[in-house]
């Protein structure tokens, strides 16, 4: 598989950087993010985790969930749900490298939405069956155009601890069927991840997790941004909880609205609901979208 290319040169460049963007689908900044805060979200994931009955091998059986488990919809496990809710987890996308990285490439008022992802993967053995890391784009997580998503590693991941990988290219091409991604095909981009690398990709770009061959846990966060002229989806402002949706609280603002750091999606950003966002095909305003892109069905589906 081949290496990312670093796109370090191009900080502080938005052209180059948009370019780049639409020329590879991706960009890789080695040591974009400052190591301390990031290793402090990882070791903090990781003692909660422990905490709540999980080991470096396995997430303890399936208990009764909390009140506060369940109302996060798909998340039942109530170790998981506090640690995606923990402080330094929730900081990494409002540090100011990556938020202005982000913001080079989409304007001026481009925003994170407030669910982000934890990528909890255990190590996989031969013969195990693949969970989680089929190819996909991540346009149908939210059907937003120029959706981005930034991939941080929360520990080092070198390849033998799996990561990301990515399809250069691929963002100006066809929407892909769901599938695993051979250990020997060719065209695909990965590296030995450090504490502080980001990785950035169009929501057209396809890309995979690989197989974790280690003997521990690893550990990720995914965060999604899009420019402020466009509608919002509401699950990923809200949350699955419809009681917030009524309300109209941001997930988590209750518990983060104080933090110096925290930003609200801006207040003129219409959300709407799943079935608001379906019909819509993806456009781009820094590449020509492949015209199959005209057939594409969205179903609904959770976030990933």
């Amino acid at each position: 598989m081949d290496g990312l290319v670093d796109s370090w040169a191009l900080a502080g460049d938005p052209a180059a950087l948009r370019a780049r963007l639409a020329s590879d689908g991706y960009l890789f900044l080695r040591g974009l993010l400052p190591a301390e805060p990031v290793a402090e979200a990882g070791a903090r994931v990781r003692t909660i985790l422990k905490t709540g009955g999980w080991t470096e091998q396995a997430k303890p059986p399936p208990s009764v969930p909390s009140r506060r488990a369940a109302l996060a919809g798909g998340v039942r496990d109530a170790a998981l749900l506090t640690a995606m809710a923990c402080r330094p987890f929730n900081r990494i996308p409002y540090l100011p490298p990556l938020r202005e990285l982000v913001r080079d490439l989409l304007g001026p008022q481009a925003f994170s939405y407030p669910v982000k992802v934890l990528r909890t993967v255990h190590p996989e053995t031969p013969g195990d069956v693949p969970q989680g890391r089929h190819i996909h784009q991540d346009y149908g997580a939210a059907s937003v155009d120029d959706m981005l998503t930034t991939w941080v590693p929360l520990m080092p991941i070198p390849r033998r601890v799996g990561g990301l990988a990515v399809h250069p290219g691929s963002h100006r091409r066809w929407p892909r069927v769901p599938r695993l991604l051979s250990p020997d095909e060719r065209g695909w981009a990965t590296t030995d991840y450090q504490v502080g690398d980001v990785l950035l990709f169009h929501c057209l770009t396809a890309h995979a997790a690989l197989p974790n061959r280690s003997d521990s846990l690893r550990l990720s966060q995914d965060s999604r941004w899009q420019p402020a002229d466009l509608p919002a989806p509401a699950r990923m402002v809200y949350g699955p909880n419809p009681r917030a949706r009524s309300a109209e609280r941001e997930l988590f603002s209750r518990l983060l609205s104080r933090e110096p750091w925290w930003e609200p999606i801006p207040s003129h950003v219409a959300v709407l609901d799943d079935n608001a966002m379906m019909g819509n095909r993806p456009h781009s305003r820094l590449f020509r979208v492949h015209p199959t892109w005209a057939l594409y069905r969205r179903t609904p589906e959770p976030v990933h």
